[in-house]
């Protein structure tokens, strides 16, 4: 009956304790899948240049983004014009420059950003005294973003130099590999708006990725809490049953220990016998929830991440069964204490 209980309580905890893993494992990967996510690592950088600095700056050849491309990540760097051009067809568009065309896909010309016109459409277009055509294309995904998936114009800014004197915004968009570069990326913005004087912000998710780590850093602590919460729950519940065994029998092995049987070999005996019920039960645990998730509706319990189950055999269970392997050492202690008892206050 003792046997039976401890095997009962070791699958139990191995249920328990295969949940809380493979929760742990699926919070885990959520985690690094937003940790790796380019939308959420991407920074966006915006630094106002007014009219009286506008043209010494495009003269220089805008040479700041030299500094943004020593940024280790994908760097898109746009300027959007003080003015706006007024399209045939009605529109007012908001201006887009690009120091290199060819960076953007885009050959020397002047295109019209439009999820709706006809692809290759040509538009005269006007900006003041300048007049021209602009070539309709589909935006890309920064550009969308950078005019808040409204229409525009886009251009090599040298050809649209005259109307950027005027001012623009320059908008970086960063795109870091991870967190650190989301860091430098703060870094440099923080060091050109102190020594330089810039008006100049941005825009990312650091806060969120720092919390996210932090609480990858947590998840990873989990499983050493559970080895540790496991053999503490199962050295003192296997701990309790073996004391109340060795009391019930106790002159029977002390007994055996007048025939000649060390106390050694009596404890060896508990020691692998409470090991090997706290290691066979937490894996009749793990096949119990395996065998048992093919029968459950995982998908209407919001549960999927427990068709995972079969892992926890292949190793993500390991510190779980690291746990119970100490846990049944642990509960052999009472009798190693018991078996310092002489032989003769106990048969007489």
């Amino acid at each position: 009956m003792s046997l039976l209980s401890k095997l009962v309580i070791a699958g139990l905890l191995g249920i328990l304790g295969a949940f809380i893993i493979l929760g742990t494992k699926e919070l885990g990967k959520q985690i690094d899948k937003r940790l790796t996510d380019r939308d959420i690592l991407t920074c966006i950088i915006t630094e106002t240049v007014p009219k009286e600095d506008a043209l010494a700056k495009i003269q220089a050849g805008i040479t700041d983004s030299r500094a943004w491309k020593t940024l280790d990540g994908e760097v898109l760097i746009y300027f959007q014009a003080a003015a706006f051009a007024d399209v045939e067809n009605g529109m007012r568009l908001p201006i887009i420059g690009v120091e290199n065309p060819e960076e953007h896909g885009m050959v020397d010309d002047i295109y019209l950003l439009d999820s709706a016109a006809p692809i290759n459409q040509r538009l005269e277009f006007q900006i003041d005294d300048f007049s021209s055509e602009a070539v309709v294309r589909r935006p890309s995904t920064d550009e969308a973003l950078l005019l808040n998936r409204r229409e525009g114009l886009i251009g090599g800014i040298d050809r649209l130099s005259a109307i950027f004197i005027r001012g623009y915004t320059q908008t970086v968009v960063f795109k870091a590999k991870s967190i650190e570069g989301v860091q430098k990326a703060h870094q440099v913005t923080n060091a050109f708006s102190r020594l330089e004087g810039k008006r100049i912000f941005i825009q990312s998710n650091l806060q969120i990725l720092l919390e996210l780590k932090k609480i990858r850093a947590i998840q990873a602590q989990a499983l050493i809490w559970i080895t540790v919460g496991s053999a503490a729950v199962l050295g003192l519940v296997f701990g309790s049953l073996t004391w109340m065994e060795f009391r019930e029998e106790r002159y029977l092995l002390a007994l055996i220990r007048s025939f000649g049987i060390g106390s050694l070999s009596l404890f060896l005996h508990a020691l692998i016998e409470n090991t090997l019920l706290a290691l066979v039960g937490v894996l009749l645990g793990f096949f119990a929830l395996t065998i048992s998730v093919n029968f459950m509706q995982l998908e209407a319990m919001n549960m999927v991440w427990l068709r995972s189950a079969d892992t926890l055999i292949g190793g993500d269970g390991l510190p779980l069964l690291m746990g119970a392997a100490l846990g049944g050492i642990l509960s052999s202690l009472p009798v190693a204490i018991g078996l310092r008892k002489p032989l003769g206050l106990i048969l007489t």
